[in-house]
């Protein structure tokens, strides 16, 4: 539950797994105390859909977008799969005031193998893990992370 997990205040989350062991999930979530922490959550969420749609291209296999101008620093990393069921992975750049991220994922339902440890080209720039890997950079290194997000992707997308 995305309350709970962005949640700073630990009075809070101890209220809502107590309230969980004699409620159902379905009382607590549309209670006043969770809907109102929920309706933000889900309208910065909404908001990131929509940019990822208008953003998103996809060529040979790789959804690609920028949100490093939107002021949004983390996203839900199924979307790109919902508007693009057929890709294998999804390179994105973001920024904050701490850094400026490139985020690599496989798809986990596409239709084609992944043919590419995620991790191994992460680690050229910085970064790893084998299905989904990231690379960060220094807030102010937008430009490099837009260049090392081309090599990127031109490594990972599949021949014509």
């Amino acid at each position: 539950m995305q309350v709970i997990e962005g949640e700073k205040d630990p009075a809070f989350v101890e209220n809502i797994i107590r309230r969980l062991t004699d409620e159902t999930l379905d009382a607590v979530v549309e209670s006043d105390e969770v809907q109102h922490r929920l309706a933000p959550i889900l309208e910065r969420h909404w908001n990131t859909v929509n940019l990822i749609k208008e953003r998103a291209s996809y060529e040979r296999g790789v959804v690609t977008f920028d949100l490093a101008d939107t002021g949004i620093d983390g996203y839900n990393k199924f979307i790109p799969y919902y508007f693009y069921p057929e890709t294998t992975y999804n390179v994105a750049v973001t920024q904050s005031e701490f850094r400026t991220k490139i985020s690599v994922g496989s798809n986990p339902w596409s239709p084609r193998p992944r043919l590419h440890n995620i991790a191994e080209i992460c680690e050229r720039y910085g970064g790893g893990h084998a299905v989904v890997g990231a690379v960060s950079l220094k807030p102010d290194e937008l430009e490099t992370a837009r260049r090392y997000a081309a090599e990127i992707i031109e490594t990972i997308r599949f021949e014509d």
